[in-house]
């Protein structure tokens, strides 16, 4: 039943990448790269643990979930890098400052250093089985091992409060608080966490859409009006 689930999450995962790489192909840019790349990489990752008790703990299944902490370790990151993205496409003109871009580069420099030196570098694996499913977990003893993802998921919700504050889109905001309001029940309730990327991954692709819209919609990519309230 688990395993089932784990597998709509990755048909899930599929439909977004498919749906952001649309953009990513019409329109080239870090915005829709980023996203398209991490849900890639979460399709494949989701299919693994949902195939992981049908073939069962063993060379096969170990050889095939090194890529799914690979990816992490290298994507995940880069949503920093996102963040300020569609910060600067939303028209905010900090966001486009050298002080402010190298900050981001810098933080998402240390991330991925830190993902190697955990999950690639220092990867461990040992079978593990919950509710029936079975997955490879990273058993390596290091602190630093959630660091990457949790703050590139509050440097994520960062950008969506931005956002919502100052143009009104409060999308990101919503979905990125989902993610990490999840994140926490992850390591015992492991579907949970996987949901949650996809709840982000929703997120990133109504973001994209908004911001860099397709050719066929009708208009062209144009950053968001800032939102301004009433007078009363």
């Amino acid at each position: 039943m688990i395993s089932s689930a784990f597998a709509v999450l990755a048909a899930a995962q599929l439909w977004l990448a498919v749906s952001l790489g649309r953009h990513w192909r019409a329109t080239p840019h870090l915005l829709s790269a980023v996203p398209t790349l991490v849900c890639s990489a979460l399709v494949w990752d989701n299919a693994v643990i949902a195939v992981g008790s049908a073939a069962g703990a063993g060379p096969l299944l170990e050889a095939v979930s090194v890529p799914r902490f690979v990816a992490h370790a290298l994507l995940t990151p880069f949503l920093v890098l996102w963040s300020l993205s569609a910060v600067d496409r939303a028209g905010l003109s900090w966001a486009g400052r050298t002080p402010v871009r190298a900050a981001a580069v810098g933080l998402t420099v240390l991330l991925v250093v830190l993902g190697v030196l955990h999950d690639i570098l220092g990867l461990s694996l040992r079978a593990e089985r919950w509710a029936g499913s079975l997955r490879y977990v990273n058993d390596a003893a290091s602190p630093a091992g959630p660091l990457p993802a949790i703050i590139s998921g509050l440097v994520v919700l960062a950008a969506g409060i931005v956002l919502w504050r100052r143009t009104g889109f409060v999308r990101l905001a919503l979905t990125a608080g989902v993610m990490v309001a999840v994140s926490g029940a992850a390591a015992s309730v492991p579907v949970l966490g996987n949901a949650g990327e996809v709840v982000l991954g929703i997120g990133l692709l109504l973001t994209v859409r908004r911001l860099l819209p397709l050719p066929h919609e009708g208009r062209r990519a144009h950053p968001v009006a800032p939102h301004r309230p009433r007078p009363r």
